[in-house]
Order: structure tokens, then C-alpha cells, then sequence
């Protein structure tokens, strides 16, 4: 894409070094010449590239494996699942045609997309550690014809955006992850202008979201088959006094913390729904671990917690999250 405001020196996301420059990927300082998860170049072809550091290696690595590529497989599961909350996400946002948007792990962009079309004249930048996810949201942008979407491989937490040059940042369950959330929403507050808006979904507990408790992991666990694993940090922002010590702390005001309770739709019926759990990676893992016969129980175990929610309409669950707004002061 030509940029349209080379005179400009502020207030265009194009004007960001994001904007003009493609990503490496680099783990901790150290290049990774056949990418994060070494399953592939590090390189985008004929692009040119600065150096990327994700500070949070671990997500870094996870998500340019085979979470990625899960999330990559199930991308159109996914929208359905959460096309309710999306809807809540943009009409928090509030997007105005000529606006610059910023959106924080946006995996395989369907939400900038949708805020690219939103912002009309304005350009909406997708920024994701992962670089798989990155390349399926910049061939989805190209099919679908949205010239003023873009993407690129970046850890928000330390990537110099520039000040002030995004009218709004929003998110949709992407900043739950950052290895150090006052630095990452102290560095979303410099990319901001005064005044501009933060919108972002969190999930809420993990008892009010069965999605999180029906799975193979937590069913291994009643079987007495493995412990559970501790808090996870999909969770990180359940508790609304600790965003709002965040947010403040970054120089965010206006902060408002509404609920979002949307149904979601799973799958067509148990067994898709059975397939989809079992596709997990952390699925995968579990039951090769496992006998036939125990990994057969745990299996009907998980199928009943399934059928539990089956209806007419498919499998479908609760999603209950907090749609957080508020304005850089």
C-alpha cells in the first residue's frame, strides 16, 4: 500500500515503524533463522524486516507452534464461537471512519479487518508474536479486498509504536498473556493520543465460563489420571481491581468494566464438538500419554460434560467476560 501522508510526522499509524516495516523473529535477543517454533524461515519473503524480540519466549514459542496452527485450523469455529462478543468488542470501541486502530493480538485478523472496514479512511494495524497466525491474517485481508488492514509480527509489550499515533487500541481476549502487564499497558498509553480509547474483552472467572472446566485436562483430573494445572493466565484479568490498578497506573481514565455474557456456539452437536476438544494440543498430548482403555474413559467422560449442553442449535455454552473501556489521560 502507498502511504497517503508521508508529510504527516504524528497521528497516522502509517507513519509507525510497525506500519512501514515487517518483522524478524527474534526470541530473547537471540535471532531464530527458521522461526519461533523452528518449524519454519524467520523470514517473510521479499519483505524487508526488523528485528522482533518477544520478552515473553514461552507465549512466543506456544504460539508459533501448535497452538497457532491449532488456532489457524479452527480460525472459522472460533468467529462463530465468538462472534457475539466481537459485536460487544466494536461497539465498545466506538470506531470512527479516519481513525487509526491498533489491534493487540490479533491473531488471524478477522477483528482488524472488521475495524479496517469500520475506520473507512483510517488504516487498522494487527499486531500478534505470532508469526503463523500473522501470515493467515494478511492472506484473509488480501482475499477479502481490505487495503487499509495490515499486519505484523510484534510483543506489543516492548515494540516502539511511536506516541501517539493510534486514535484507538482494542483487543479481543489478547491482553490476558503479557509477560509484564503494567509495562504492556504503559506502552499501549504511549502509542495512544490524549484521549484516545482502550477497549478491550478479558474473560471473567473460570467457573463462570464452563468452555475452560469441560475439557480433556479437567476431566483427567476427576479420573484421578493427572493434577490439574494451576490458575491459568487466560484468567490474569478476572479480577476488575486489579485491571483498574493496571490501567490507572498506565495513565488510562474513564475506566469501565461492563459484563458480557454471550452464548457460544461449540459445535453442531456433541461429537463435533468432542472432535474439536480432542484437537487441542494439550488433548493430544494427554491421551497419547494414556492406555486405550483409559483414554476411551476419559474420552466418554468428556462426551457426557459435552451432551450436557447440547440443544437443537448444537453445543452451546456461556461465555461470561468483562468488555473493559477507557481514555488515555
Amino acid at each position: 500500500m502507498v502511504c497517503r501522508c508521508v508529510d504527516q510526522t504524528s497521528g497516522c499509524a502509517q507513519n509507525s515503524p510497525l506500519w512501514h516495516a515487517p518483522a524478524t523473529v527474534a526470541i530473547s535477543g537471540k535471532s531464530a533463522p527458521n522461526g519461533a517454533s523452528g518449524t519454519g524461515p524467520g523470514r517473510v519473503p521479499g519483505r524487508s524486516s526488523v528485528a522482533f524480540v518477544a520478552v515473553n519466549a514461552e507465549q512466543a514459542e506456544d504460539w508459533n507452534g501448535a497452538s497457532g496452527q491449532e488456532f489457524i485450523e479452527q480460525r472459522e469455529r472460533h468467529e462463530r464461537m465468538l462472534g457475539r462478543l466481537t459485536a460487544r468488542l466494536l461497539a465498545g470501541a466506538q470506531i470512527q471512519d479516519g481513525e487509526n486502530v491498533l489491534d493487540v493480538g490479533c491473531g488471524c485478523g478477522d477483528v482488524t479487518i472488521l475495524a479496517a472496514r469500520a475506520t473507512g479512511s483510517g488504516h487498522a494495524l494487527g499486531a500478534d508474536f505470532s508469526r503463523i497466525q500473522v501470515a493467515e491474517a494478511r492472506r484473509l485481508a488480501a482475499a477479502a479486498g481490505v487495503i487499509n488492514a495490515r499486519f505484523e509480527v510484534a510483543d506489543v509489550q516492548v515494540h516502539p509504536f511511536g506516541a501517539g499515533i493510534f486514535d484507538v487500541v482494542l483487543s479481543k481476549f489478547g491482553v490476558m498473556f503479557f509477560d509484564d502487564p503494567a509495562a504492556a499497558f504503559g506502552n499501549l498509553r504511549k502509542a495512544l493520543r490524549r484521549g484516545g480509547r482502550l477497549a478491550f474483552l478479558c474473560w471473567r472467572t473460570r467457573d463462570e465460563n464452563p468452555l475452560f472446566t469441560i475439557g480433556f485436562a479437567e476431566a483427567a483430573a476427576v479420573l484421578g489420571l493427572r493434577e490439574l494445572t494451576g490458575p491459568s493466565a487466560a484468567f490474569s484479568l478476572a479480577d476488575t481491581g486489579r485491571v483498574g490498578a493496571l490501567l490507572s497506573g498506565a495513565g488510562f481514565g474513564g475506566l469501565e468494566c461492563a459484563k458480557a455474557d454471550e452464548l457460544m456456539l461449540i459445535g453442531r452437536d456433541a461429537d463435533d464438538a468432542l472432535e474439536y476438544e480432542r484437537a487441542s494440543p494439550s488433548a493430544a498430548e494427554l491421551l497419547a500419554g494414556l492406555s486405550p482403555a483409559q483414554a476411551a474413559e476419559l474420552t466418554r467422560q468428556v462426551r457426557d460434560r459435552l451432551v450436557a449442553y447440547a440443544s437443537p442449535d448444537g453445543v452451546v455454552m456461556p461465555g461470561a467476560a468483562w468488555l473493559v473501556t477507557a481514555q488515555a489521560v
